[in-house]
């Protein structure tokens, strides 16, 4: 167990827990291992659950418009998973498939709740590092767009690009 608790320290979405927090949370949490090529999550499907990389490595694919698999990332030790189904209940918006053998953990919303009513102090600071994983992915994607964007002659990505921000940022009060 021990073992177990130090891997989760090198893990960013457990930053700030303490020795005890990461116990409680390690009493929670369901450990998992996978065998190369297993599909741990699949794109279309809702599975509720965070998952974070103890051990191994998977690879992040989105099936395209063309059929074909588009990888959108590697993940290794202490790579996070499945955040957006967890926060929201909505299927994934891809497919993680196990590059070699992988173990791993994952927290159910049932877990969370528990958590919450347990260690409401621990279940704050996993929350707020949730937001800062999902803040530093959606602020390097803004950048790759607009790179993207900005790279392209053709007028009508650029109209496309401003109809999305549109779109995207219509229900924010700032």
């Amino acid at each position: 167990m021990t073992d177990s608790i130090n891997e989760l320290k090198c893990c960013s979405l457990f930053n700030g827990l303490n020795e005890d927090e990461l116990v409680r949370l390690f009493d929670l949490v369901e450990s998992e291992t996978f065998s190369v090529g297993a599909r741990i999550l699949e794109q279309g499907l809702t599975y509720r659950s965070l998952w974070v990389i103890l051990r191994g490595t998977c690879e992040v694919v989105r099936l395209s418009g063309n059929g074909s698999d588009q990888q959108l990332a590697v993940l290794e030790p202490g790579g996070i998973f499945g955040e957006m189904s967890f926060l929201q209940e909505a299927p994934h918006s891809a497919t993680v498939r196990a590059l070699s053998e992988v173990e791993s953990i994952h927290i159910t919303p049932k877990a969370f709740d528990e958590l919450k009513r347990t260690d409401f102090g621990a279940a704050l600071k996993i929350t707020s590092n949730l937001v800062q994983l999902l803040s530093d992915r959606l602020r390097r994607m803004d950048a790759w767009i607009c790179e993207l964007v900005d790279q392209s002659e053709d007028r009508r990505q650029h109209a496309e690009w401003k109809e999305f921000q549109s779109k995207l940022y219509a229900d924010w009060s700032f």
